[in-house]
């Protein structure tokens, strides 16, 4: 995958959970589990591939969200750290 599209599915899906999600934990602990939580989804996904019972398309599905809310913890805190 071109980093371009990878760039532009992490962008979409920040996008779609913002809207989804608007409020951001401002909590650091509570903030910081919503990128560990995808992050253990996405292994989650990359084991049951190798057992056969999930598509190379939910491990880049997982991937993303992982992206995704990490940036969003990045972009929260460093507004946080604005204020």
């Amino acid at each position: 995958m071109r980093i371009e599209a990878i760039l532009g599915l992490v962008m979409a899906e920040i996008d779609r959970a913002e809207k989804l999600h608007p409020v951001w934990p401002t909590d650091l602990v509570k903030a910081a589990a919503i990128p560990a939580e995808e992050a253990g989804e996405l292994l989650k996904a990359a084991n049951d591939h190798g057992e056969k019972r999930t598509s190379y398309q939910s491990i880049i599905t997982e991937a993303v969200h992982t992206a995704a809310s990490a940036i969003r913890f990045l972009k929260n805190l460093e507004e946080k750290t604005n204020e």
